[in-house]
């Protein structure tokens, strides 16, 4: 199982939900996106965040045979010095099929290593996303990490033998990353906690503490206003967030609550349409997430 996503996805999906004119199914899309970019950047087994929409659940925690559990086809085992078998017009309709193995990594991947070089090659990789403005998992994904850590390679041939680490990566890093571990072999350490997995809800409730604004937000985590105000009306909704009454001037919030309770609040395209266009639909949505919430606790 091997999930192919490139950082240009997120821009191009981005760019194709903006175009969409109507409010609530670009709604509807900004929430399949953020979905899918989860389900992406997500360090957890696929297989088992597959079975968890499903509503299936797993006896076991790992499934050894994904990109994030760290499997490696088996034509990628074999050695790089072996020269390819000649290809002739004669010898290929003999080809019916073709099967791709998978071998499980290891289960000491995940846990194998020291916690001091983890955290070490950690701050390695942030310093070399920021140089390079790539994210962390573009440079090395987690597993890849734990894998490095466990085998700790000496030359850059033992480094191709690491979870991630083909003739690509090792020409960018190899170099980078040996030279990395020989520091360490020295005694240098990470000079700050390892970095923490951060998620889209914990940074905006953050932001929102400190007293950012939704635009300010959005800056900040390099996100479309509507992306924001999408998520901080779920958690309006879901009851994880007080709404605050200065998110909307109290005269549109009168508008809007009158046109809800004329139209209902089960879809934004009619409030909209029903609405001055000097209320955007972000201020509907926020107020709709409010009175879903209340309606909620009502029916408790």
């Amino acid at each position: 199982c091997i999930l192919l996503w490139q950082k240009r996805d997120t821009g191009l999906l981005a760019h194709f939900i903006e175009q969409v004119t109507d409010p609530a199914e670009r709604e509807r899309a900004w929430q399949r996106y953020h979905a899918i970019r989860r389900f992406a950047e997500s360090g957890h087994c696929r297989h088992i965040q597959i079975c968890s929409h499903f509503g299936e659940r797993t006896k076991w925690t790992s499934c050894g045979a994904c990109d994030v559990c760290g499997c490696e086809s088996q034509w990628l085992l074999k050695s790089m010095e072996a020269e390819p078998p000649a290809r002739t017009q004669l010898s290929m309709p003999e080809v019916t099929h073709v099967h791709e193995i998978s071998t499980p990594a290891p289960e000491s991947v995940a846990t194998g290593g020291d916690s001091e070089l983890r955290d070490y090659i950690r701050e390695w990789r942030r310093e070399m996303s920021k140089e390079q403005g790539v994210p962390a998992y573009i440079v090395m994904h987690d597993s890849s990490l734990e894998d490095l850590c466990r085998r700790r390679p000496a030359s850059l041939a033992e480094l191709l033998g690491v979870s991630g680490f083909g003739e690509r990566k090792t020409e960018l890093y190899g170099q980078l990353i040996l030279d990395a571990l020989a520091r360490f072999d020295k005694g240098a350490r990470a000079a700050r906690p390892p970095e923490k997995r951060s998620r889209p809800a914990e940074d905006t409730l953050r932001l929102l503490a400190e007293g950012r604004t939704f635009e300010e937000i959005a800056r900040i985590r390099g996100r479309q206003l509507a992306s924001v105000v999408g998520l901080v009306a779920e958690l309006v909704e879901r009851g994880k967030l007080e709404f605050q009454s200065g998110w909307v001037e109290s005269d549109k919030q009168q508008s809007i609550e009158s046109a809800c309770a004329r139209l209902g609040i089960r879809w934004l395209k009619p409030l909209k349409e029903a609405l001055p266009p000097e209320i955007s639909s972000e201020e509907i949505r926020l107020i709709v997430a409010r009175l879903r919430q209340q309606q909620l606790r009502a029916s408790a």
